[in-house]
């Protein structure tokens, strides 16, 4: 049973029933010169919910190869609040989005990135529902503004 001091981010995946599985994926680097130090631990996550949720979310995390701790949910809610976060922030609009990371409005990879954060948004939606959703961004703000 978890306690009240248990982390929200966990204590909201155990409500809503969230799993997540890892695979840690084969790297082929485009750079084959590149310093295998270099190149990083890339693993496959997916978040799924209760059996009638949609579709489950897949991220794909960079880590320092040094860290071998497992991805946690709490880390998989963290970092998709985070890109959420900022979306609903600039109200889904890419001009406010860029202005918030200060990327170059020309930068078509920001473009891609945002459009990404959107989608994933959406997708963390149907799999949540709006008012966990919701409550997730409220978790992640008040984790933020407590560091601060």
């Amino acid at each position: 049973m978890a306690s009240d001091k248990a982390d929200p981010f966990e204590r909201l995946a155990a409500r809503c029933g969230l799993k997540v599985s890892t695979a840690d994926l084969h790297v082929v680097p485009r750079d084959v010169l590149a310093a295998p130090g270099d190149i990083g631990r890339h693993t496959l996550v997916t978040i799924s919910g209760a059996q009638s949720a949609p579709e489950p979310l897949h991220i794909l995390f960079l880590t320092e190869e040094e860290d071998v701790r497992p991805i946690s949910i709490r880390d998989v809610l963290w970092w998709l609040s985070s890109d959420s976060w900022a979306v609903e922030k600039a109200d889904r609009d890419f001009v406010h989005w860029i202005a918030l990371y200060n990327y170059p409005d020309d930068d078509r990879a920001a473009a891609r990135l945002f459009e990404l954060h959107v989608k994933q948004a959406s997708a963390l939606i149907a799999l949540l529902g709006e008012p966990a959703y919701k409550e997730l961004l409220a978790v992640y703000q008040a984790e933020v503004a407590g560091s601060a």
